[in-house]
């Protein structure tokens, strides 16, 4: 058996519960590995022994617990059951994982069906694997082979600035100061001469102090890497090196001159140590109108995934509850969300799921309840959530802010798309898997977007507007705004125009009374009035914030409008 955990904590907790006596009786106790890139010296020696063994009829081991080691060069015919207790959210990963049982144990298949076939267990991802199996690219269905040379590393996309220089401009502009004799073989070298310039520059602005940023210093460093540049020496004349040098001086300074201009500097804040955040979850009672889980019987559903038609049910009788703790079980649950503070609120916390439990208790008896906590523990969880958030009230009025310095740079985004298209083009398949490209007001040429009908709506407004300076669809650490007790807020846009400087949110209007959304969108409007206080002090642009129904984005909208119709501030 192998078993798939997130993380090393979560391989410590499937460990000690496999070899516990809960686990059949302690059976596997002396029969379970655990490998993964956090164990060192005789102990990783010892286990890796083990586990390239592991097919020898001496070896004990029965059980393979790992984290994300074992997804190439690890071999074994004897593998029958696959248990995946993390989440594989790309194609790729989900093959990895999965190949690693379809080896047959004879090299061949031999008619016994318990030895020609692995089990793969699943749970919410039942119906994706089901499908997936049912693709005629399947994993599933490639006769059991695996080849290495199937498995590309996902690629990992750098987003590049857009720079106002067009690839002709750049090419016309380096044979004219070089008097070169134009071939591809110079425009390749002339090209990946610019993409070194742009990238050591951009990294030498992100990266060195601010005070030891000068054009100089770039250019030292932008040319030490050019003379690195492959086929350099090959394709130009060691007479017209100089030359090339020369231009990529030049070259360096425009890529320089353009790169400071083309970021939206972001003032950073931090709060002082007299903030605070005050909030509270107002007493209620539960509402039990979306309680509706039933108890389930307890089976296992057995699909065959080459021959989807074969499926079968093994019962297991009933199930052991003693000890089961499900109100506990429950306020484990809410106590993970980030709202909730179990010392501020437990009394709350109980009496709501001891209301939950009873309605369930009252409906199935104990063991029908005990059932549903078991199964259902996180929609139940949400639930008690969903309601809890309507009855939260958060004052931010405490929180003191002040600006320590601004970052005169934006932060460069990485991107894992699934695919790529211009931003006005046509799309298929999930929007966050897609990277859209072309563009040419952001302060990046590339963006990826949660949402068609607001975020990607809005970008394409903001690429036309006329009014529109630069946008930036912010990376996760470009600001260090936290609101309900360190939750990190993440705004979907800045936008600059040639007077101020706008945060934006775009939200679906089904979302915009929302509790959570609220005490961004007033962490928002802080922020914005801090920056804005700073900003006006020391030379820079305003401040404002953006709340921005989706529905409410047309093809015809101004940014103008935007800013008219949906500042808002602060109601005092």
């Amino acid at each position: 058996m192998l078993v798939v955990c997130k993380d090393t904590d979560h391989a410590k907790w499937a460990e000690n519960y496999i070899k516990s006596d809960k686990f059949c009786q302690g059976a596997y106790r002396n029969k379970t590995l655990v490998i993964h890139s956090k164990q060192t010296g005789a102990e990783s020696e010892a286990n890796t022994k083990m586990l390239l063994e592991v097919e020898k009829a001496e070896n004990p081991i029965e059980i393979v617990i790992h984290v994300n080691m074992l997804k190439e060069g690890w071999d074994v015919n004897n593998l029958y059951t696959i248990v995946p207790l993390r989440t594989a959210s790309s194609k790729i990963l989900r093959e990895q994982m999965v190949g690693r049982g379809l080896r047959l144990p004879y090299g061949e298949r031999t008619g016994d069906k318990e030895i020609d076939s692995v089990m793969l267990t699943a749970h919410d991802k039942f119906a994706d694997i089901l499908a997936e199996a049912e693709k005629g690219d399947s994993i599933f269905n490639a006769g059991n082979i695996i080849r290495a040379e199937d498995f590309e590393p996902e690629e990992e996309i750098e987003a590049q600035l857009a720079l106002e220089e067009e690839p002709d401009e750049i090419l016309t502009s380096a044979y004219l100061e070089t008097g070169i004799e134009r071939t591809e073989q110079a425009d390749k070298v002339f090209h990946t001469i610019h993409e070194t310039v742009v990238h050591e520059v951009y990294q030498e602005i992100q990266n060195a102090p601010s005070h030891t940023v000068t054009p100089d210093a770039v250019k030292q460093i932008a040319a030490k890497a050019v003379q690195k540049t492959k086929d350099l020496g090959q394709v130009f004349h060691e007479n017209s090196i100089p030359d090339v040098v020369r231009w990529t001086e030049q070259n360096v300074e425009n890529v320089y001159e353009q790169t400071n201009g083309k970021f939206i500097p972001i003032p950073r804040i931090k709060i002082t140590e007299n903030g605070a955040e005050d909030y509270v979850f107002e007493d209620f009672n539960i509402n039990l109108d979306n309680f509706k889980h039933e108890p389930i019987s307890n089976e296992m559903l057995i699909q065959n995934l080459v021959d989807t038609s074969e499926r079968k049910r093994i019962s297991a009788g009933a199930i052991d509850f003693e000890g089961y703790q499900p109100k506990n079980t429950i306020v484990d649950e809410l106590c993970e969300k980030p709202e909730i503070d179990y010392d501020k609120c437990s009394k709350l916390l109980f009496k709501l799921t001891e209301q939950v439990i009873e309605h369930y208790r009252f409906n199935f008896g104990t063991n029908g309840m005990q059932n549903i906590v078991m199964m259902y523990k996180k929609e139940i969880a949400d639930l008690i959530y969903k309601q809890m958030l309507q009855h939260f009230k958060c004052d931010s009025g405490f929180i003191q802010e002040e600006v320590i310095d601004i970052r005169t740079y934006n932060i460069q985004p990485h991107f894992n798309p699934k695919s790529q298209v211009n931003l006005f083009g046509e799309y298929t398949g999930d929007i966050r898997s897609v990277l859209f490209t072309g563009i040419k007001k952001g302060v990046f040429t590339q963006a990826n977007f949660d949402s068609d009908e607001g975020e990607l709506t809005f970008a394409r407004m903001l690429e036309r507007d006329e009014d529109v300076l630069k946008w930036l669809r912010p990376a996760p650490s470009e600001f260090n705004i936290t609101y309900h007790q360190g939750s990190k807020y993440e705004p979907d846009f800045v936008v600059e125009t040639e007077a101020n400087i706008y945060l934006v949110e775009v939200k679906a209007e089904k979302d915009m009374a929302n509790d959570d959304v609220i005490a961004k969108k007033q962490r928002g409007i802080q922020y914005c009035e801090t920056a804005t206080r700073w900003c006006e002090a020391n030379g820079y642009k305003p401040w404002n914030y953006l709340f921005v129904p989706a529905n409410k984005i047309y093809v015809n909208t101004t940014f103008k409008q935007i800013v008219r119709l949906f500042t808002v501030t602060n109601e005092k």
